[in-house]
This record gives structure tokens, C-alpha cells and sequence, in this order.
């Protein structure tokens, strides 16, 4: 499949993903909610080629930041500008993660989905506590940080292989038969 037909059909799957997502009942422990926006934008970005992947995690980052947007005595509580920065940050670093184990796996996309989830969650924790002021931390937070990023980690692979077949063939890993060698 072309990385353009890939490109537009994660764009239309972002959405559904978001609203998938608030739609699932929370899991009763501590009342956790499953985050399955992250697993789908990491396997974007690892799947498309550096110029869509960047595209993409704008689009993203908006609308994860539209979808989050509080406001609080009538000032925006997060904003848009956290997440752009995040999202476009976790691209450049996929891409290069991406680039040195030669294309798209399926341990490189749950590893970073459940990083992307937790530093998400994280982040989004002390963007709050710093407009509020103070940093109260419980191990019920802790648990509703760390059941989401071990889901998307067991949710990962099972996206992964539901949607390798449509990434391009130079983006799963095929090495190249003319590649340089470097040995002397």
C-alpha cells in the first residue's frame, strides 16, 4: 500500500480511536481508563515515512489537545501547545528508533506505545499540578498511570499484526541488498 493511502487511512482511524476510547467503561480497580490513541499514533509514526509521520503527529496532537482541553475560571488549563511539542518529540524519536532497527516492529511499537502512554499520562499529571499548584502523589495515581501503559503494551502487537499488511514493504524491516558495509 502507498505510505499517501496509509497516511489518510490512520487520519480517519484517529478519530475513531478517540472516541472508542472514551466510549470503553473504565476498569474497576482504581477506575483506570484504557488509552488506545497512543498505540495507534505510535504505529503510525513508525509505519509512515518521516515527512507523514511529522503531518501526522500534528494532527494528532491536536486532537488530542482539543479533545483535553479544560478550562478553569475561564483560562485554558493545558492548552494545544503541550501536546504538539510531545507528539512531534515521540516522532523524532520513533523515527530514529525506527531507522536503526531497520523499519517497523512489532516490539519497537509496544514498547514505545506503552512509553508514549505512560510519559502522556505523566505529563499530563504535572502540566495540571503546575497550574494548580502542589504534586500529590498516591499509589492510586500510580495505578492509573501504570494499567494503562501495561494494556497498551498487551494491545500493541495485536494492532501491529491487524495493520502490518497495509505498511509498504521498505517499512517492515527489509534490508536493502546494496546496503554500505562498513567493515574495514
Amino acid at each position: 500500500m502507498k505510505p499517501v493511502i496509509l497516511f489518510f487511512l490512520l487520519c480517519l482511524l484517529l478519530p475513531v480511536f478517540l472516541v472508542v476510547q472514551d466510549l470503553l467503561p473504565a476498569l474497576p480497580p482504581a477506575r483506570e481508563r484504557l488509552q488506545l490513541f497512543p498505540v495507534l499514533f505510535c504505529f503510525g509514526v513508525l509505519a509512515l515515512p518521516l515527512t507523514p509521520a511529522l503531518c501526522f503527529a500534528l494532527i494528532a496532537s491536536l486532537m488530542q489537545g482539543l479533545e483535553l482541553l479544560q478550562f478553569q475560571s475561564g483560562h485554558a488549563e493545558t492548552g494545544v501547545a503541550p501536546y504538539i511539542v510531545f507528539f512531534l518529540c515521540w516522532t523524532v524519536i520513533l523515527q530514529m528508533a525506527s531507522e536503526a532497527t531497520h523499519g517497523l516492529r512489532w516490539e519497537l511499537h509496544a514498547l514505545a506505545s506503552a512509553l508514549v502512554t505512560f510519559t502522556m499520562l505523566g505529563g499530563e499529571y504535572l502540566l495540571i499540578c503546575a497550574k494548580r499548584g502542589g504534586l500529590p502523589l498516591d499509589s492510586v495515581l500510580l495505578i492509573r498511570m501504570a494499567v494503562p501503559c501495561g494494556i497498551s503494551l498487551l494491545l500493541a502487537p495485536l494492532l501491529y499484526f491487524l495493520m502490518r499488511h497495509l505498511v509498504p514493504l521498505s517499512s517492515e524491516g527489509a534490508v536493502l541488498k546494496n546496503q554500505a558495509s562498513f567493515d574495514l
